[in-house]
């Protein structure tokens, strides 16, 4: 069975997500989110390994915010 992901009642800007933590709160799915990496319109994430990637939870909010000041 797989593991629900899930958001921290508050966000410090500098924790990381995982991409289900980042899928949630932008409703995006991992196509989308990595599609979206790759033409500029969402932030990199950090690597933590070889196969490892976390975002910053300041960066997607930013990315949030500034999309829905559009």
């Amino acid at each position: 069975m797989a593991q629900q992901a899930e958001l921290p009642q508050i966000l410090n800007p500098e924790q990381r997500l995982k991409l289900a933590q980042v899928s949630i709160l932008t409703g995006k799915g991992r196509t989308a989110i990595y599609a979206d990496m790759k033409a500029g319109r969402f932030p990199q994430p950090e690597r933590d390994g070889p196969r490892c990637s976390r975002w910053r939870a300041g960066d997607v909010l930013d990315h949030l915010n500034r999309k829905r000041g559009a």
